[in-house]
């Protein structure tokens, strides 16, 4: 009679656990719920498009938005496969828009047919999930030893060996303090905190790779600011401020 030892029951347990599992792996990979990237590349150059689905089941509805404007779309996923169909309106005329590609992970590849225009390569990530900006929870009035960080600095950005110019326009009621960050790359508005003499400042960088979420913090002392900005995902660099017409 054959014997049940631990040796063979070992191995038989794993397999079944692995087995009972296996649905709900496969199931929690091919999610296309949320937003995302896609990436088209047209015979002038590439395009980018933000679509935005809701899964249910193995049903896909959302909108794709695009140059010509935000568009309905409708489709499924079935084993890791997408299709996706839209109506286009192109001088009057109606187009239809297909989107048939290949779910892997967190990204998305294959091919958009536009009408009689042709096919076209697309590739697609899950868009970058911004915290939308609030004001800062009311602070208590601030003690008799606390800084102003109310008008114009001249600020410095230390970044990978070199420095970067920048200008802010900050103005501070109680604790809050809001304004505007000038780089090369252009206008910022910012909010924060002043807490006796620590600031911090939030606010989001927009950079060919995305909208990236930037802290800014920095001590008050006789001349100036001086402390840390921190770039989500990509690091610290040291910044300084010094006052400028008040």
């Amino acid at each position: 009679m054959f014997r049940f030892t631990k040796a063979v029951l070992g191995p038989v347990a794993l397999a079944l656990g692995l087995l009972a599992l296996a649905p709900g792996a496969l199931l929690a990979q091919a999610s296309l719920d949320g937003d995302w990237e896609l990436a088209v590349t047209m015979p002038q150059g590439p395009n980018t498009v933000d679509l935005s689905i809701k899964q249910d089941g193995d049903k896909l509805t959302g909108t794709l938005k695009t140059p010509l404007g935000s568009l309905p779309v409708a489709g499924t996923l079935s084993d890791g496969v997408v299709t996706l169909a839209a109506a286009v309106k192109l001088q009057g005329n109606g187009i239809d828009l297909g989107l048939n590609g290949k779910l892997n992970g967190e990204a998305l590849s294959g091919t958009v047919k536009l009408g009689d225009f042709g096919e076209f390569p697309f590739t697609g990530k899950r868009a970058v999930k911004i915290a939308a900006a609030t004001a800062p929870p009311p602070l208590p009035p601030s003690g008799a030893d606390a800084a102003d960080a109310t008008g114009s600095w001249d600020i410095t950005l230390s970044i990978g060996g070199g420095q970067v110019p920048a200008s802010a326009t900050l103005k501070q009621e109680g604790g809050q303090v809001t304004g505007t960050l000038k780089t090369p790359l252009g206008d910022t508005p910012v909010r924060g905190t002043m807490v006796g003499k620590a600031l911090r400042l939030e606010f989001s960088a927009t950079t060919p790779q995305g909208t990236i979420p930037v802290t800014l913090t920095g001590d008050l002392d006789e001349k100036g600011f001086t402390g840390k900005m921190n770039i989500t995902g990509m690091g610290e660099a040291d910044w300084t401020g010094t006052r400028g017409a008040r």
